[in-house]
């Protein structure tokens, strides 16, 4: 949730100084050559300030508005194309509504004169209407592009990549969960891929906003497995990390009937989890992105593969079971202490039942 306010705060930010610089590179660069005009009585009287940071606001608040509401499941099954038509439609009704509201407001607290208010409508031309759909637009697709990006890469990622915070290799204590398609291999082939594929993606869709309310990063899709992680801190917050997926589980039995009626088979999947210290970096130059490194997730990666043997949906280790509070939501059950697969040393893990 600490992402997404931040993010919501750029954003706003963002459309209050482009309006700032729209001001400035349309009135003050040729200041000096205008005559005394409704125009420049405005900007002498600085409540163009106000009119700025205020729409800067509304439009903020707006764009990230439209850009929840799409992001919502009904319209993430629609086609690029629909979402860029309903994009575009609800960023011009934004735009006349901030508009409307501070030409009200402007009148009805009488910020500015009558007089000015006509002097300055009558500027309104054509031309002038262009120019600012035409900017506004232009930071709009901007603004969603950057967005694309920071999804493509993970909540975060983004800010992390431009400051250099995995520059340099970097330990953090993370908890990392690998979910994984149970029968993968047999549902691949019974569905074809293509529709394999679709099956696969709708599971998807129906994780992402257990991600977002259990403030889950995503670190990975490798083929039918998604490799989730969290800092310590928030991961063991109200157990955010073992809520996630056996929120994700209840989700999809909900769906079910769904999924049986469209595809035939209904999706299972197991998870293994581990937390502790690794090595974060940036890595790569042609497509750079943060890796991570360590033992722990061999470790998670490994306990996954033991759900099939053990007939379990989560198993985790001993590390992850004594970091969480005692509560009547999960019980956890000693499994075995036999070393797994490529290591030597003996893990404790235990299985996970909501």
């Amino acid at each position: 949730m600490a992402l997404k306010v931040r993010e919501w705060l750029i954003i706003i930010l963002a459309f209050i100084v482009v309006l700032y610089m729209y001001s400035l590179f349309s009135y003050f660069g040729v200041e000096n050559y205008i005559k005394d005009s409704a125009i420049k009585d405005y900007f002498d009287s600085n409540i163009w300030h106000l009119e700025v940071i205020l729409s800067g606001v509304l439009l903020g608040i707006l764009f990230i508005l439209i850009d929840q509401l799409t992001e919502k499941k009904i319209f993430r099954r629609k086609s690029f194309g629909f979402n860029i038509i309903l994009k575009s439609t609800l960023y011009l009704v934004a735009l006349a509504m901030v508009s409307v509201l501070i030409y009200q407001l402007f009148s009805f607290f009488e910020l500015v004169t009558e007089e000015q208010l006509t002097l300055l409508l009558s500027l309104v031309s054509p031309g002038f209407l262009l120019s600012c759909l035409v900017y506004y637009a232009s930071f709009v697709l901007l603004m969603n592009f950057i967005l694309y990006i920071n999804k493509k890469l993970g909540p975060g990622s983004l800010i992390d990549l431009l400051t250099g915070k995995y520059y340099h290799p970097k330990n953090e204590e993370l908890i990392f969960l690998f979910i994984d398609l149970i029968g993968s291999t047999t549902l691949a082939e019974k569905l074809g891929h293509k529709k394999y594929s679709t099956f696969l993606k709708e599971c998807v869709h129906e994780l992402t906003p257990i991600i977002q309310k259990y403030n889950a990063r995503v670190y990975q899709y490798v083929g039918d497995e998604v490799v989730l992680f969290w800092g310590k801190k928030e991961g063991l917050h109200q157990q955010n990390c073992l809520n996630a997926f056996f929120e994700f589980i209840a989700n999809l039995k909900q769906h079910e009937n769904y999924f049986k009626s469209k595809y035939g088979e209904i999706p299972r999947f197991k998870a293994g989890m581990d937390s502790g210290v690794v090595t974060a970096t940036e890595i790569g130059d042609i497509k750079r992105e943060i890796a991570f490194h360590g033992d722990v997730l061999n470790t998670a990666a490994r306990l996954e593969k033991k759900c099939n043997e053990f007939r379990e949906k989560l198993i985790v280790t001993q590390n992850v079971a004594n970091q969480m509070q005692p509560n009547d939501t999960y019980t956890f059950k000693f499994l075995s202490d036999l070393p797994l697969q490529g290591k030597t040393e003996r893990i404790k893990f235990y299985s996970v039942v909501s």
